[in-house]
């Protein structure tokens, strides 16, 4: 039995709670077949934060074949980070 690899890039993402169902519904319109979810806790130090993020937060981690990479980067960009300054 022959096995030869696949290139491929894992991308991690975090987001807003608000964000991930739609995160999650646009990568597997992108062809992404699984996604590993994680809740996060922010932990931040000083007097200096200006939202309480503890618990909001959600990881998603997920394997995209290495040709495709700049295609769905572009998109997530569009849909999430177009009103971002």
């Amino acid at each position: 039995m022959t096995h030869a690899l696949t290139a491929m890039k894992l991308i991690s993402m975090t987001c807003e709670q608000s964000i991930a169902q739609r995160a999650l519904k646009l990568l597997e319109k992108n062809g992404i077949k699984s996604v590993r979810t994680n809740a996060i806790r922010l932990e931040e130090f000083g007097n200096e934060t200006s939202v309480d993020l503890h618990e909001s937060q959600v990881k998603l981690e997920f394997l995209v074949y290495q040709e495709k990479v700049d295609a769905l980067i572009n998109e997530l960009s569009k849909q999430f980070l177009s009103r971002v300054s």
